[in-house]
């Protein structure tokens, strides 16, 4: 059978790696599964034989239509539940475990809507650049605002690289696994404050922390002391915590 091909999506093929993602998602026969970017069903099969649920969305017509025919004893008697439309636009249904190989081109705009929904475990096939900042610590280059806004959600660690040769068609780049636990590393009182001073600070990466800062408060109309010893630092250098420390200062 000739492989669909869809814009956007590169479809995991090496079983080597899909096994691998089903294991790190350590899925029981009492969980619930949400899949975005079903595709041609590689990964579906092998989480419908290992969760009681599985929701698939799916935005392609072509891939939907296949996944009806392939899966059509699993749609009727309940076990898989395929959504046709945009993940970014859908409303996801309650699951207790994210599993999927995402389109990268909306790997940031995904992840943070995953990141208002409660759930148990994500284990994300990502771009590996993107999963380098993801999981970034200060001072390393990949180092940014996603890096510190994630760690107000959630703790993220990559599991594993997976090479374009895995996919089809073969994409530039190489790819990760990432797990992700919605246990936030650092504790911010206010999200919305927090996530503000972090895209501020990063618009503005080559200024010292305490110029940074002092813009901030004055655009803002707030006043806050800047902690000592970091005055002098780049944004890139301020550690997660620290950004959460100014906002719990206001």
């Amino acid at each position: 059978m000739k492989l669909l091909k869809s814009k956007g999506q590169h479809i995991l093929v090496d079983k080597r790696y899909l096994y691998k993602i089903v294991r790190y998602a350590d899925l029981s026969y009492n969980d619930t599964v949400l899949e975005v970017g079903c595709g041609t069903g590689l990964l579906t099969r092998l989480l419908l034989k290992n969760a009681k649920t599985v929701y698939g969305i799916e935005v392609d017509s072509r891939f939907v239509n296949l996944l009806q025919k392939k899966f059509s004893t699993e749609i009727e008697s309940g076990r898989f539940v395929l959504i046709k439309g945009d993940a970014l636009k859908v409303e996801f249904p309650k699951f207790d475990k994210f599993v999927a190989n995402i389109p990268y081109q909306i790997s940031t705009l995904l992840t943070f809507k995953l990141f208002k929904h409660d759930f148990k475990l994500a284990v994300i096939t990502y771009q590996k650049e993107f999963a380098e900042r993801l999981v970034a610590k200060p001072g390393s280059k990949k180092y940014g605002r996603l890096s510190v806004v994630a760690k107000a959600y959630c703790k993220a660690e990559i599991l594993d690289v997976i090479p374009p040769k895995a996919f089809k068609p073969k994409p530039k780049v190489e790819s990760a696994i990432v797990r992700i636990v919605p246990e936030p590393e650092i504790v911010v009182t206010n999200l919305d404050l927090f996530k503000d001073l972090v895209r501020f600070a990063f618009s503005r990466r080559r200024k010292k922390f305490k110029k940074v800062l002092e813009e901030w408060c004055r655009e803002r109309g707030y006043d806050v002391q800047i902690p000592k010893g970091y005055e002098d630092r780049r944004p890139e250098q301020i550690p997660p915590e620290m950004y959460a420390e100014v906002v719990d200062r206001i």
